[in-house]
């Protein structure tokens, strides 16, 4: 990469921080407000220059020619994608409380994509079926990371109104009835890009049982059956959501691990 182009990334990468940072602060301040139903959509604005920001950060990135899947240039794009997702369902759910939480985790993303020694080699030789696999994969771990963060609040929503404890964090949230549905809603679609990326990974990629990749794709298969058979029970039958919750929580366990455990060892450890 050319020196201007460095300097741009930095800059782009400081003032992308500093935005989403000011946003979640924002948001931090509005949600609790007793009129944040009234409040000025200056967050919203702030969320969506940070979002704009971290998209010219990747794309520099492609158009430099070292787009890589390295640890944390993938951090950095799923945290872009959790941003775009979270700031488009804002528009029809309050995800506010979730949007307080990763915000300042893409501001780091950022930061330590651009400034840290790269991990790994650029990509190269991708065609289209492996573009859409790593698109799918990127997109349903970004929205399972909602998913799972949702459950924790609902966990948390569904203890403090059993002990009749309506302050703090309590108060700023939906009904329970509302969170819960968030949460199934987040799941579902989570799921179905999921589902997507592991057909395209049968697809498309020659060695998904081979020794590189085989921990991952049954961790991933194994998360898929966890998180399926979570949305099959609640439309045939519900479940208790503390069940949903924790069989979630375990599947993203494993996603994660299949998805940063090899790239945590192999490219920072040794």
């Amino acid at each position: 990469m050319n020196p201007s182009i460095d300097l741009l990334h930095a800059a782009l990468a400081i003032i992308c921080a500093l935005l989403y940072l000011a946003s979640g602060a924002r948001q931090l301040l509005l949600l609790d407000s007793r009129h944040r139903a009234q409040s000025s959509p200056t967050g919203a604005y702030l969320a969506l220059a940070a979002v704009a920001v971290h998209l010219m950060i990747a794309v520099i990135d492609v158009s430099a020619g070292h787009l890589s899947l390295g640890f944390y240039k993938v951090a950095s794009l799923i945290f872009l994608t959790i941003s775009v997702v979270g700031l488009a369902t804002m528009l029809f759910r309050p995800l506010h409380l979730l949007v307080i939480v990763t915000f300042p985790l893409a501001a780091l993303s950022v930061l330590v994509n651009v400034f840290a020694p790269a991990t790994d080699q650029p990509l190269k030789g991708l065609n289209d079926g492996l573009v859409l696999h790593i698109a799918a994969s990127l997109v349903a771990f970004g929205v399972l990371t909602l998913t799972t963060l949702q459950g924790a609040l609902v966990s948390i929503q569904t203890q403090r109104l059993r002990k009749h404890h309506t302050r703090g964090v309590i108060r700023m949230l939906p009904p329970l009835d509302m969170t819960e549905r968030m949460f199934y809603e987040l799941l579902t679609a989570g799921t179905v890009l999921l589902t997507i990326a592991i057909v395209a990974g049968g697809l498309f990629i020659d060695d998904l049982l081979g020794q590189r990749l085989v921990h991952k794709t049954v961790l991933t298969t194994l998360a898929w059956l966890m998180f399926s058979i979570t949305l099959g029970v609640h439309w045939l039958r519900g479940w208790r959501i503390g069940t949903a919750v924790t069989l979630v929580s375990v599947a993203f366990g494993c996603l994660t691990v299949g998805f940063f455990g090899s790239k945590l060892v192999v490219e920072l450890i040794l």
